[in-house]
């Protein structure tokens, strides 16, 4: 995991960068090493409020762990601000649905 950077003077880089300048990386095989890219400030708030995080190999995704109220953490999930997002177009379509059907009710 990289650091998020914002600077005149930041560039994108590469996974051969990455792979020459992090230690932690020295020593695998390019083609073994796979890399997820996140927009810039994609999924801050999901990172300061989680107690860890991964990507998930299968899915390609990241997942975050957050704490609950019962004092132990959650299992890792997909991000909130993902599970929020989507719950939002739910919630617009089934207003919209709502609205359709009192329409065709107040018109019949």
């Amino acid at each position: 995991m990289t650091p998020q950077i914002e600077s005149e003077s930041a560039r994108e880089t590469t996974k051969e960068d990455d792979m020459g300048f992090y230690p932690q990386l020295k020593g695998y095989d390019p083609e073994q090493v796979d890399v997820l890219k996140l927009e810039f400030d994609k999924y801050t708030e999901d990172f300061y409020h989680a107690t860890s995080y991964r990507v998930n190999p299968d899915t390609k995704t990241m997942e975050f762990t957050y704490p609950s109220n019962s004092g132990s953490d959650s299992p890792p999930t997909k991000p909130l601000t993902d599970q929020v997002a989507e719950l939002k177009t739910r919630q617009d379509s089934t207003e919209a649905a709502m609205l359709a059907l009192m329409d065709t009710t107040t018109t019949t």
